[in-house]
């Protein structure tokens, strides 16, 4: 349940969220504990990181070296056995191409966005902890306000990435197409 006497350490109001509704600085509340005050937009990220192109296409060419090409050689050199070998390497070939469609996709995810996405401004409400572990630290989602044709609303975008790397009550650029969304990293907003 959560703390519903918490005061704005600046004005003193009372505060549900990380930014103060009135005065408009930091609470200090932790995005986990806040509420959402405006509805979530479906967000799917169009960013290219090396866990979600490079590692599926090692996985993708590793696998599919043993799914497709191994069993060509082997039954070339060697006559006997083959329908094992094909068996065998079929479930290599599988885990190749389903590793190559991860990567694909998200190659086709950020050339749509990168294309014909839309400039939006975002501010920066707050961090969330992701079940993503990396070194068995949890990567962050960045909770995002945007406004929409509808009222204000919120994105919750996977950095893949344990870093916070914008400030909170900071204003950041995205780029939007559909429900696919991708932080501008070209813009004076983001900091390191």
């Amino acid at each position: 349940m959560k703390d519903t006497n918490k005061k704005c350490p600046n004005c003193g109001a009372q505060i549900t969220s990380e930014v103060c509704p009135y005065c408009r600085n930091l609470t200090g509340l932790d995005s986990s504990e806040a509420n959402m005050e405006y509805p979530v937009i479906k967000c799917k990220e169009a960013n290219k990181n090396f866990w979600n192109t490079w590692f599926p296409m090692i996985f993708a060419v590793s696998f599919g070296f043993f799914g497709f090409i191994f069993p060509i050689i082997f039954i070339l050199t060697n006559s006997s056995d083959t329908l094992s070998v094909i068996l065998f390497s079929s479930i290599f070939a599988i885990i190749g191409v389903v590793a190559f469609i991860i990567a694909l996709r998200t190659f086709i995810r950020y050339n749509l966005v990168k294309t014909k996405g839309k400039e939006i401004e975002a501010t920066v409400y707050g961090y969330m902890n992701d079940n993503l572990l990396i070194n068995e630290m949890p990567a962050q989602i960045v909770k995002l306000r945007v406004t929409t044709n509808d009222g204000p609303r919120f994105i919750l975008y996977q950095l893949g990435d344990i870093k916070k790397p914008y400030k909170i009550n900071s204003k950041i650029k995205l780029l939007v197409y559909k429900d696919m969304f991708m932080v501008k990293e070209d813009d004076t907003y983001h900091f390191e």
